[in-house]
């Protein structure tokens, strides 16, 4: 604030002289020091906040890709229907075989990958049965995939099948399943490496998935109940056929 200063000199002249008042250079530095340190506080809050938000986005991630994992096997793994392979020519003739047992279940189960029958839900748009082929990438064995091919009785899995990451950065997968083999002779079910669909004629009780990847995220063992364990008979594995499009006249 400035204002005049007014004094009367010996000879009797009056001067006038301008005077001044504001922060002296302690008050200014210490001015500054206390912006500098408010600065210091608010950007290190920012940074706390963001780091917070990206943690939770991870966490929220993290859950969301166990959810999608767990969902994916219990929808489909544990529908999966006790259907077989069979030859075109053997389809043809399907009716005739009546009751008896049809050859070569399509199922087969491996350390690292698992094929099976299921039905995918109506407002899909493949809809019908399809044959899941779910294992490690041989050039990214890091990789978990899926392969969906429609249900036509085949062994191998057809080159035009277009297989979708389900999961990535795997450290550890391993399948084991729950049933009774050839080698229990007391009939007791027990874990196995493999489960040959095709050569025992019926599907394992339980399918426990087990997952751990490259950031040593916790991942529970996955165990699955097959609802379905037995053969069909001709005309509902018929009756199914019929249902896709663009096989019922294959």
């Amino acid at each position: 604030m400035a204002y005049l200063k007014t004094t009367t000199t010996r000879s009797g002249l009056v001067s006038q002289r301008s005077s001044v008042k504001g922060f002296t250079l302690i008050e200014m530095l210490i001015a500054i020091s206390l912006l500098g340190i408010m600065v210091v506080l608010l950007f290190a809050s920012l940074r706390i906040a963001a780091e917070s938000w990206n943690s939770g986005e991870a966490k929220i991630s993290e859950v969301n890709k166990k959810a999608v994992v767990y969902q994916f096997f219990k929808r489909h793994l544990s529908n999966t229907k006790p259907f077989p392979i069979i030859q075109e020519n053997q389809a043809q003739n399907a009716q005739q075989l009546g009751s008896q047992e049809l050859p070569k279940l399509a199922f087969e189960g491996l350390p690292q990958s698992i094929s099976f029958v299921s039905a995918l839900p109506a407002a899909s748009a493949r809809k019908g049965l399809q044959v899941f082929h779910v294992g490690l990438d041989p050039q990214q064995p890091s990789t978990l995939k899926v392969a969906l091919t429609p249900y036509r009785q085949t062994e191998s899995i057809p080159a035009d099948a277009e297989p979708v990451v389900l999961l990535e950065n795997l450290r550890h997968f391993k399948i084991s399943y729950f049933g009774a083999s050839a080698d229990n002779v007391d009939g007791n079910g027990a874990w196995l490496d493999e489960w040959q669909g095709q050569a025992t004629g019926q599907l394992p009780k339980l399918v426990k998935v087990s997952i751990a990847l490259n950031d040593d995220s916790f991942w529970p063992d996955m165990i699955f109940a097959l609802k379905i364990n037995g053969q069909p008979n001709a005309e509902a594995l018929l009756g199914e056929q019929n249902q896709q499009p663009g096989i019922a006249n294959e």
